[in-house]
């Protein structure tokens, strides 16, 4: 049973920030309006952010449940008290990691949506996302949630904000849909999922090598390894993982039930973020010759398993699991759909960064949807026109104006026979 974020939120972040918009002299009736608007594009915009890769998960995880979030700690009663000066200079700082260029858009559809003035959106967010963050780590602490509860827990909300949130509101957020985002989300949850369930395996292991002795020891330290090399291939064939953060915790398992020249493979395995902390800093020394031997063999797996990842890191930074996904090449940007599905690839906007550019310097792009060569002609040419338009709304959430924007039907709509992606594909092209 999913759980009602949006109601816990509104409760707690909602009636603050009406309170405050209120004491600075805006409409009672507005200010509820904008709070109402301000803390689901909050929580989109985290959504987002996370489904930016594992490293971005990592980053919002500390801040809700570790260290780096200590300074959120009660702000809820602080803003209720009057106390928001500081809250706000920390949302400043906090809202371009977490709505990277949209705060601004984001705040500006708050603005029209609701009634209250531009400037009083702006300061709502500003002290929206620190309440917001304060308030998921106050459940995360009640509930003692780990960190892929903690995404799961918002891998939950697509229903609230779904309601919550105007097909603008979206665009502002640059958003071109809420299935394709949560999508994402879902595979960095499952990415933190293989994580922990792979860690806790080889800590089991581990344990038991402790208490045992001779060859024992170093046959559990093999499995260890072999369960290093798999957690770097199954998470990073899922987008935006971090291979190299769940082979680096079953590493340092291995390390604790071997001994400390294992540590020669804990340097080779490079660890960032909240795995960080998972690495063991010193360990005795071991001058046995068997000891040797297996850190070097050690090194050499954790080696070729780094070559893996850098393997699997080549593919397209833009892809669902779906199939959906963004390539740019000779000056063309091609969006490829899901059969049947009009979301656009999360991570699109990097990809096509040179044609965003472009369209914000004034040139034209211009927007072609092709059909699929099978099935029912009219829906498919019905599924292409929302395409071309799913990908002109995203442009226009990345900042693109939208009279630089033109929707032309190519003069062969009907993609290569026998190839259906070709089909599901939608060009953008700069002309000026």
């Amino acid at each position: 049973m999913s759980f009602d974020l949006g109601n816990l939120l509104q409760n707690q972040v909602g009636g603050v920030l009406s309170q405050f918009l209120t004491a600075n002299g805006e409409n009672a009736e507005n200010s509820s309006k904008a709070a109402g608007l301000a803390v689901p594009a909050l929580v989109a915009g985290l959504v987002k952010h996370v489904s930016g890769g594992a490293g971005n998960a990592s980053s919002l995880v500390d801040l809700i449940s570790g260290a780096g979030g200590q300074n959120l700690s009660d702000t809820v009663a602080q803003a209720a008290n009057g106390n928001v000066g500081g809250l706000t200079e920390l949302g400043n700082k906090l809202l371009p990691q977490f709505l990277g260029g949209n705060a601004a858009s984001v705040s500006d559809q708050i603005a029209q949506e609701s009634g209250v003035s531009k400037a009083a959106a702006g300061s709502t967010l500003s002290l929206g996302l620190p309440l917001v963050l304060s308030a998921l780590r106050g459940k995360a602490q009640s509930d003692n949630l780990g960190g892929s509860q903690i995404l799961g827990l918002l891998g939950q909300q697509q229903g609230w904000l779904s309601s919550a949130l105007s097909s603008n509101m979206l665009s502002a957020l640059g958003i071109g849909s809420l299935g394709g985002l949560f999508g994402g989300l879902g595979n960095i949850v499952s990415g933190f999922g293989a994580a922990g369930a792979t860690t806790a395996a080889v800590g089991g292991t581990a344990v038991a090598a402790k208490s045992g002795g001779g060859t024992g020891k170093w046959i559990v330290l093999g499995i260890a390894l072999f369960a290093a090399l798999f957690a770097f291939k199954s998470c990073s064939d899922k987008k935006g993982t971090a291979p190299s953060e769940s082979a680096a915790s079953a590493a340092s398992a291995a390390s604790g039930a071997s001994g400390t020249s294992d540590n020669a493979m804990l340097t080779d395995i490079p660890a960032s973020g909240a795995f960080a902390a998972a690495l063991p800093s010193s360990a005795p020394a071991d001058s046995s010759a068997s000891s040797a031997s297996s850190a070097s063999s050690a090194s050499a797996a954790s080696q070729a398993a780094a070559a893996s990842a850098s393997a699997d890191a080549s593919a397209p930074a833009a892809q669902n699991s779906a199939n959906a996904r963004v390539v740019y090449e000779n000056g063309v940007a091609k969006f490829y759909f899901a059969t049947g599905k009009n979301d656009i690839a999360d991570g699109a906007e990097s990809i096509v960064a040179d044609v965003i550019t472009a369209g914000k310097e004034g040139k034209k792009l211009v927007i072609s949807g092709f059909t699929d060569s099978t099935g029912n002609a009219k829906s498919n040419e019905a599924l292409s026109k929302k395409r071309a338009q799913a990908v002109k709304a995203f442009f226009e959430a990345q900042g693109v104006k939208a009279e630089s924007i033109e929707l032309r039907k190519p003069e062969t709509s009907v993609g290569a026979q026998g190839n259906d992606a070709e089909g599901r594909r939608v060009e953008v092209k700069v002309e000026g």
